[in-house]
């Protein structure tokens, strides 16, 4: 079965670093640490690693490593990719169930 490629920010914690990054992960412990303090916190989603232009990155940072680019070229370029890219269909569709939006584009 494929890896979500959305996952709600109840379901991640600590453990999940590497599946949504430190930010998500820290969202979701922060929402299970207020919500057992008796707080309501609206909760969200975490977009998964398996969106990310992995092929990319790891060129860019070979460059980095190698000498042949400047750090805030290499990260230029990652951006671009991350702006520029199109969203697969299957994350569209994940998308579109865990926001509940009639479109997604």
């Amino acid at each position: 079965m494929a890896q979500p490629l959305t996952v709600s920010l109840e379901d991640v914690g600590r453990g999940d670093v590497a599946r949504v990054g430190g930010k998500n992960a820290s969202l979701g412990e922060m929402l299970r640490s207020l919500a057992g303090a008796g707080l309501r916190v609206p909760g969200g989603f975490a977009t998964t690693a398996d969106n990310v232009p992995t092929p990319i990155i790891a060129e860019q940072l070979e460059l980095f490593q190698s000498g042949a680019a400047a750090l805030a070229e290499v990260g230029a370029r990652i951006r671009a990719a991350f702006f520029n890219a199109a969203l697969p269909e299957p994350f569209k569709a994940q998308l579109a169930l865990t926001t509940r939006a009639p479109n997604v584009e």
